[in-house]
């Protein structure tokens, strides 16, 4: 009954919106936006029966902000709000902004705004170094918000769980995982060199049942959360995690099993292609590759120094099938993806 009230009030143009509905025994009592004319009283009683206008209070339903700025409009400086970050990252329920040092002061105000605008976040922190260390992780500081650092992050038909403070993780490359887990062909050997908790290697299993997969990582964190995510995700029968370092898996026990190898070490993957080359099978195969340039080098640096690699290797690059900056890391920094077939 009170769903077809709703609807002839929204037709006669009378609910107010704004306003919280509120019960009294068995009465609901709606909010309206003006005093209805008698005609109107008359239409809604008798399709609806019990029907009377009476005065009642309401609770106004508290409206979302659009943006980090309208949230925290009031509690910075109005000078301070051209510093605000245009944007942040969600792992999980978990966000991390960069605050410039400008807005050091401000910041648990900047923490309360983030979680008024995103209402399923439970806590907001502040990025405190550079990625850093062979384990490619970063100080955090709490500035909002309960709990630990540890999370559970949903990416397409994957659930990743994490300690965002102890691994490394990048949710803003989810559709760059996507599509190279496109590209991959069922039957496949895949090895993920810089697997960290799976995010390729989980979502090529998903979408590729008859593949395996080979996830190596250095790091014990991040294996310990792959061993989780992969019975998280059922794809225990295709995904293999390694701890260890990538090159001496390459020289022994995986050597020329790959039909693809990736390569999610933009800082570091250089010094790795000889062993990536170890990995391909004899006939070759390909190979997904991330580096840091400036924009002024554009690609061309980049493919060179691959290309050159590769051939000491004693490997030759067939050709570049797909090459192009997706993602800005500082100014006039980007990070760089190319896909390379060798024989």
């Amino acid at each position: 009954m009170v769903e077809h009230i709703l609807r002839m009030l929204r037709k006669m143009h009378l609910l107010d919106n704004g306003l919280k509905f509120s019960r009294s025994g068995e009465a609901t009592f709606i909010p309206l936006l003006r005093l209805p004319p008698d005609q109107d009283v008359t239409i809604l009683r008798d399709k609806c029966g019990d029907v009377k206008v009476t005065q009642a209070a309401f609770q106004e339903i508290e409206t979302r902000p659009k943006n980090l700025q309208e949230a925290v409009r009031e509690e910075l400086p109005k000078e301070s709000l051209s510093d605000l970050p245009r944007s942040f990252d969600i792992i999980g329920d978990i966000a991390i902004i960069e605050l410039p040092d400008s807005l050091n002061p401000f910041a648990p105000a900047i923490g309360k705004g983030i979680l008024k605008l995103n209402p399923r976040l439970r806590l907001v922190l502040k990025k405190s170094s550079d990625i850093s260390g062979t384990f490619r992780t970063r100080s955090f500081g709490v500035i909002a918000g309960v709990g630990g650092s540890v999370t559970l992050h949903h990416e397409f038909s994957c659930s990743f769980r994490l300690d965002v403070a102890n691994v490394y993780f990048n949710s803003r490359l989810s559709h760059e995982r996507k599509r190279v887990a496109e590209q991959v062909k069922d039957g496949e050997h895949v090895v993920d060199m810089f697997a960290g908790v799976g995010p390729y290697s989980i979502l090529i299993a998903k979408t590729h049942p008859y593949s395996t997969i080979h996830s190596i990582d250095l790091n014990p964190e991040a294996i310990k959360y792959l061993g989780e995510n992969v019975l998280l995700n059922k794809v225990a029968d295709r995904v293999i995690p390694l701890q260890g370092d990538a090159r001496l898996l390459a020289t022994e026990s995986l050597r020329g099993i790959a039909d693809r190898v990736i390569m999610n070490l933009p800082s570091e993957a250089i010094n790795f292609l000889e062993a990536a080359g170890q990995l391909l099978k004899a006939q070759g195969g390909t190979i997904h590759y991330y580096a840091f340039a400036s924009r002024e080098e554009g690609l061309s640096r980049v493919k060179d120094e691959f290309t050159s690699a590769i051939e000491s290797s004693g490997r030759r690059v067939q050709s570049f099938t797909y090459e192009r900056a997706i993602k800005e890391v500082a100014p006039n920094r980007v990070q760089v993806a190319l896909d390379a077939v060798l024989k």
